[in-house]
């Protein structure tokens, strides 16, 4: 079926939310998410932004960078081995401002020997002042990695984009000798097609150490908005409940990658593609799960670093899970220890970035009652599950 809209037919107006923020350090799904800054001067029409009044607006810093990592370090989420992605409420390479408070910030890092991993992500060129700031932290021992997003989207979605431009980030960081995540997010029925997509993996498999896909994120206030570009999301039960949504051409497309780059890995899970990247072991309860199993591309060196964990972990205990519910403020949370199953399910109303955290805290699956209010969007950690539309080619 063709879906495709005009890009005449895209341009509805929408009354704009107000513009809201987010706090400076919170926990999301992966890693600990740290917003100096906030809004963004793009318009890509996907964006969970777009409901908080953050696009098309003039970044704002909210802290200096000394005050960002003193944020950081204080926050209850925080531990010295936990990844960190920065930014994550702007695209940190579209201003010079912007820029420039990265720079500072990435020095500082360094300075005060920040041990944990640092992810940035970005759709826009990386200019030579970010790309020298980003290398320059690397020798003095900031672990840093950086996510390129790119889908093979027209700018009728992704406005203001440059998308031959954002290409040219992936050779340049490789030269640099940056390790590069490629973040295949997300994908509508116009690039969810062989041509499109195929031409996508072929450029970031000589480039980038892996690739995350995920579905398209529909937060419910989006629903209608995102429904003008992708019409069968109206009439789809389900799709704010998924963790992610996908055209059926791109989910089977991803789940067949290796028969076009055998030795090219793909993850469903970014913890994994984050493990593989650190040359770590799953910390998430994802090894030997369905995903892990079935969807994961995953090296053999990297299931192997993963199994020899696995057996050398003592088995969880129930005291442990309850000290880890203590230590949250959740000391009355009944909890389910499922040996079998690998994964502890929380009978409680508890927020995702909570339930992350205790997945850090554990090293194992938490499942949990979502709460309805969460502000944090529908996520695989949380036990939300994929969901695919459409017909194959």
């Amino acid at each position: 079926m063709n879906t495709r809209l005009s890009t005449g037919q895209r341009q509805v107006d929408h009354p704009r939310p107000r513009r809201t923020r987010t706090a400076i350090v919170d926990q999301h799904a992966t890693w600990i998410a740290v917003n100096p800054i906030q809004g963004c001067p793009k318009v890509c029409s996907y964006c969970f932004l777009n409901e908080r009044g953050q696009t098309a607006v003039r970044p704002e810093q909210l802290t200096s960078p000394a005050e960002t990592i003193d944020l950081l370090t204080a926050s209850p989420y925080y531990a010295p081995d936990r990844p960190v992605a920065l930014y994550t409420w702007t695209d940190v390479m579209a201003l010079p401002t912007s820029r420039a408070h990265l720079a500072e910030l990435l020095a500082l890092m360094a300075d005060r020997l920040i041990p944990n991993p640092v992810a940035l992500i970005t759709k826009c060129l990386i200019p030579d002042d970010a790309l020298d700031a980003v290398t320059t932290a690397r020798r003095a021992g900031l672990r840093t990695i950086v996510y390129v997003s790119y889908s093979g989207l027209g700018r009728d979605i992704e406005r203001g984009i440059r998308h031959e431009e954002l290409k040219t980030n992936f050779p340049r960081l490789a030269q640099a000798g940056v390790p590069i995540v490629h973040y295949w997010r997300p994908a509508f029925p116009e690039s969810a097609i062989i041509h499109t997509m195929g031409a996508v993996l072929d450029w970031v498999a000589a480039y980038a150490q892996c690739t995350v896909a995920a579905g398209l994120k529909v937060e419910p206030a989006a629903l209608s908005r995102l429904a003008e570009l992708w019409p069968e999301l109206a009439t789809t039960p389900g799709v704010t409940a998924a963790e992610g949504v996908y055209p059926k051409r791109f989910w089977e497309f991803i789940h067949a990658t290796r028969q076009r780059h055998p030795h090219y890995p793909l993850f469903h899970t970014n913890s994994c593609a984050l493990a593989y990247v650190l040359n770590q072991p799953d910390r998430f309860g994802v090894f030997g799960s369905e995903v892990c199993r079935s969807r994961n591309h995953c090296p053999h060196s990297q299931r192997h670093r993963c199994e020899a964990d696995a057996l050398g972990r003592p088995a969880m205990a129930d005291a442990t899970v309850r000290v880890a519910l203590d230590q949250r403020g959740h000391a009355n949370a009944t909890f389910n220890l499922d040996h079998v199953r690998g994964e502890v399910v929380i009978d409680a109303a508890l927020s995702t970035s909570t339930a992350a955290a205790l997945t850090h805290d554990l090293g194992i699956r938490v499942r949990i009652t979502r709460q309805d209010s969460d502000p944090y969007w529908s996520s695989g950690t949380a036990g939300a599950l994929p969901l695919i539309i459409g017909d194959a080619e």
